[in-house]
């Protein structure tokens, strides 16, 4: 029952996502602002309401274990060994936090750099527009982390395996990557391991921090991305149709 349930909030939240860029891309809220701002603007309002709906349920039905995790948590508590990715006995989350927030976010901008590489991009063009950025790639990893970790983590606590946890955690945040960003099949297994990397720090710290804070630290490089591509084409646009 607790799996049917973890499974009904991702697959409804996910599909409601994909409703909700198609209606962001036709609604203008922001005449004089560049496209992408107005979508994300409609989008990550509608996102952040779900988001909230979602604690809400989970707070009504899962008190005991919404308590538990909805939470700073224990910033240094110990990390379990994981030998293939290198994390030992005796680390912490202090500094396995800051190395995943490094490494993670290094690999994410260099991936993201070669799928852009042929835009002709410039990266100095997002400086007026950093405040966006910042307030959309918190509202985003705030929701996301409340949809991919939170809506299977407080349903599932207690009830079965933690290594199950932690791959439907993965899975489920993984495959809505096929036509995200990341996207493709290189999007789908960085968005797994992204996945599962998070569900282990909110289970193991008891709390949300190093979730939202590397998952932010991702966001601002995806949407700064996008947001330099869509002044780029939005330029091109403006520059054809002023030919004579």
């Amino acid at each position: 029952m607790h799996i049917a349930i973890a499974l009904f909030i991702v697959l409804i939240s996910t599909l409601l996502m994909f409703k909700l860029s198609k209606i962001a891309k036709t609604k203008i809220f922001f005449k004089k602002k560049i496209v992408y701002i107005n979508f994300q603007f409609v989008y990550q309002t509608g996102l952040l309401l779900l988001a909230l709906m979602i604690l809400f349920l989970l707070y009504l039905f899962y008190p005991v274990n919404f308590e538990h995790f909805i939470n700073i948590g224990d910033l240094s508590a110990p990390a379990k060994s994981v030998s293939w990715l290198g994390i030992e006995e005796d680390e912490t989350w202090l500094s396995l936090g800051l190395s995943l927030s490094f490494f993670i976010t290094a690999i994410t901008a260099t991936f993201i750099y070669f799928q852009f590489k042929k835009s002709n991009i410039s990266f100095k063009a997002a400086l007026p527009y950093l405040p966006w950025i910042i307030l959309f790639s918190l509202t985003n990893s705030f929701s996301e982390e409340v949809i991919y970790r939170f809506g299977i983590i407080i349903p599932l606590y207690g009830s079965i395996d933690t290594n199950f946890i932690l791959l439907i955690s993965a899975i489920a945040f993984g495959l809505p990557h096929l036509k995200g960003m990341p996207s493709g099949t290189i999007g789908v297994v960085m968005a797994s391991l992204l996945g599962w990397l998070l569900a282990k720090s909110v289970i193991e710290t008891n709390g949300y921090f190093w979730a939202w804070g590397i998952h932010f630290a991702q966001d601002i490089v995806i949407i700064s991305a996008l947001l330099l591509s869509s002044i780029t084409n939005d330029n091109k646009y403006e520059e054809h149709n002023s030919l004579p």
